[in-house]
């Protein structure tokens, strides 16, 4: 068993986002593998594995935490808290905060950042501004996607999507029936597409990017009220293919009525829709980590493949981002079958 201590206080029944602050401290340290034992004063100790203790009020916004050896938790220069190993129990003689400084005296231990951030009544509003920051798909959060986050994903999609996600915080809507709402939106838009008037091609592209946006609400809502699930991850990934096919292929119907073609380049852009999310899905099932493309990579994930469809209808240019799409999206993965020769890990 690991044991993690932690001083309890008023603020953890504070809710913030749809959930208390105790669930917010406790949830990922039980994923982290620890038993969460709250306490007030001075506290027994039984024998464990290893020990993580808090004595401060803290948010830990690191989703996958790894706590290992002996370590002093600190964030942002501010130690607040001790990971100590199974000879701790040895030193335990009553008093848990005269333990811990002769425990230090006595053995050497290592520093290990944890992106958390100290609880009071004064700087709730910055626990829920980071807290909703850490669901974006970056290396700083400890999530280990396929992807992080694409340019019009961190710069545009986000800043809609996570006020979103704060509005759902506190309802009952799941991540799956977020996935499926926005499935229907794209089918939607596509369909609109078929009508081959301007007005109804803007509106098509407008809900396009709408789903584009709606589409990081699911994963949002899961990371945030730890309800993560493999099939949650394995349904968003399949209807996210579903959509981009009935959105190429509605396109590409449309802008085939003035010149057959243009069926070449929405082949050819539905492809490069398949193998950009394969390339990474299949890195990720090898290599066991995120895939980071290097130095040089032609960014078209799928938030940009949607902005540009976006894009193509407002200036009535949809060929053009079928083009675009199907040029760079077939050049990049192949791009990525050369560049991963050299990667072995």
């Amino acid at each position: 068993m690991k044991l993690a201590l932690v001083r309890d206080s008023e603020i953890y029944n504070r809710k913030l986002l749809g959930l208390t602050l105790r669930d917010r401290i406790k949830l990922p340290l039980e994923r982290a593998g620890f038993t969460v034992r709250f306490f007030k004063e001075d506290t027994s100790v039984e024998h464990a594995e290893s020990y993580l203790i808090i004595n401060e009020p803290v948010l830990i916004l690191e989703r996958d935490l790894e706590l290992n050896g002996r370590k002093l938790l600190v964030s942002d220069g501010v130690t607040f808290g001790y990971l100590f190993g199974d000879d701790f129990h040895a030193f335990f003689d009553g008093d848990l905060q005269m333990t811990i400084e002769k425990y230090l005296e006595r053995n050497s231990v290592g520093v290990q950042q944890i992106w958390s951030v100290k609880l009071s009544d004064e700087n709730l509003k910055l626990a829920e501004k980071l807290l909703l920051s850490s669901l974006v798909k970056v290396k700083r959060t400890g999530l280990k996607p396929a992807y992080y986050d694409g340019i019009i994903a961190r710069t545009l999609n986000r800043i809609i999507s996570l006020r979103i996600s704060k509005y759902l915080a506190d309802r009952t809507v799941t991540p799956n029936q977020i996935t499926v709402f926005s499935f229907l939106i794209s089918v939607i838009g596509s369909a609109l597409f078929l009508l081959n008037s301007y007005f109804a091609t803007l509106i098509a592209g407008i809900i396009i990017q709408l789903h584009s946006i709606i589409d990081g609400c699911d994963g949002e809502i899961a990371r945030l009220k730890f309800l993560e699930s493999k099939y949650g991850a394995w349904l968003d990934g399949v209807l996210d293919r579903y959509a981009d096919f009935i959105i190429i292929f509605c396109v590409t119907l449309s802008v085939s009525q003035t010149n057959g073609l243009y069926w070449v380049l929405g082949f050819l852009a539905a492809f490069a829709s398949f193998i950009i999310p394969y390339t990474g899905d299949k890195y990720v099932a090898v290599y066991k980590q995120t895939y980071t493309s290097g130095s040089f990579r032609i960014p078209i994930t799928r938030d940009i493949r949607l902005f540009l469809i976006f894009l193509g209808a407002i200036f009535n240019t949809l060929a053009i981002s079928l083009a675009l799409i199907a040029v760079l999206g077939n050049i990049e993965g192949l791009r990525r079958i050369i560049a991963l020769r050299s990667v072995e890990l």
